[in-house]
């Protein structure tokens, strides 16, 4: 019985081991590299925007309300009120500076965020003095 066992068990082993033949994968076609010859500028820009300032907090905590007009023109040109001037907007570690020169209060610098601009409402922003980074103002301002 134990012969037989033996014997029923091995053919089914034998029998059940069949060697399976190996195909390589076929190789995937080269795919056509996709360009496109028009420039993108993918950076933050204040371009061809329209900013109102609504409220200035300055030093002496004295508040005011303004309607001043900030009309961004080209990417590093700016006007406030019909004035034109000049402005800088690069990234820092926590989001960006921008920096406006020639305003009512002087050369300025503040941090903005990303949300600050894709929501239009810059609110309570500390603006420095450029040269001395005291604190000068702070601003409340929307997108038109």
């Amino acid at each position: 019985m134990k012969k037989i066992f033996l014997f029923i068990f091995g053919l089914v082993l034998i029998s059940s081991c069949q060697k399976e033949d190996i195909k390589p994968q076929e190789p995937i076609p080269p795919q056509p590299i996709i360009t496109d010859t028009t420039l993108v500028d993918t950076t933050v820009s204040l371009k061809n925007t329209v900013w109102v300032i609504n409220k200035v907090l300055n030093t002496n905590m004295n508040e005011e309300l303004r309607y001043d007009t900030l009309v961004f023109l080209t990417h590093n040109t700016y006007s406030f009120n019909g004035v034109q001037s000049t402005y800088h907007l690069y990234t820092n570690s926590f989001g960006y500076t921008l920096t406006l020169n020639n305003t009512v209060w002087g050369h300025l610098s503040g941090v903005i965020y990303d949300y600050n601009i894709s929501q239009g409402v810059i609110e309570n922003c500390q603006f420095k003095s450029y040269f001395t980074n005291q604190n000068i103002v702070k601003i409340w301002m929307y997108k038109q």
